[in-house]
């Protein structure tokens, strides 16, 4: 599958910029920002005009969404939120990750109007059909983001959110396990340890 490089992301939790993670600035200390590097997507699909991308890593193990209610749908959801900038957390997404040209190329998805969404269950089996397909890594840094009572051994797939909500359940969304099989019950909203793969539709 081809892959594209657009915008950056912080991926290794050891990368400080000047490669240090504290500096001497007029004799105080300062804590180095994480050196950001660029995300790498797969492209699914190319048309005339433009691609549709999925980031090849999860770059963050994140909630759909922060509590536990009912009626929760993509488009409430604070994963949505974050993503499309419309809420910090740490910064967000959209506007802190692309530089103003790339943002210029993002076109907002047709069925849910975002500039960066979740791959729904349909899109998930028509552009990634095998299990092979589906598996998905998490980068080093979204690793050590992990809460200490998740256990993770290196070079492990992981579990990511696709954006349908369960079809048993509105308080559960569907996700991709770690063997790339799709689970349409799927995880509680409000659960961590689920991998966000970001994705995007850019001109070329």
């Amino acid at each position: 599958m081809t892959e594209v490089e657009l915008g950056r992301y912080p991926q290794d939790p050891k990368a400080y910029v000047n490669g240090k993670r504290i500096s001497i600035v007029d004799g105080k200390p300062q804590f180095n920002p994480l050196e950001q590097q660029l995300i790498k997507w797969l492209v699914l699909v190319e048309k005339e005009d433009k691609m549709l991308l999925l980031s090849k890593y999860a770059l963050e193990y994140m909630k759909f969404n922060d509590w536990d209610t009912f009626d929760v749908t993509w488009a409430n959801s604070t994963l949505c939120g974050w993503l499309n900038g419309e809420i910090q957390f740490d910064g967000d997404f959209l506007n802190d990750h692309f530089s103003e040209d790339e943002k210029k190329r993002i076109i907002p998805h047709a069925e849910t109007n975002d500039r960066v969404f979740l791959l729904s269950l349909d899109e998930t089996l028509q552009y990634l059909p095998s299990n092979h397909e589906r598996k998905c890594l998490p980068t080093a840094y979204a690793v050590s983001r992990l809460p200490k009572t998740h256990k993770y051994n290196d070079g492990d797939a992981c579990i990511w959110w696709i954006r349908t909500i369960s079809e048993d359940d509105n308080r559960y969304t569907m996700i991709v396990d770690k063997n790339g099989m799709y689970d349409r019950h799927g995880f509680k909203n409000n659960m961590h340890g689920v991998g966000v793969r970001p994705a995007l539709w850019i001109r070329k």
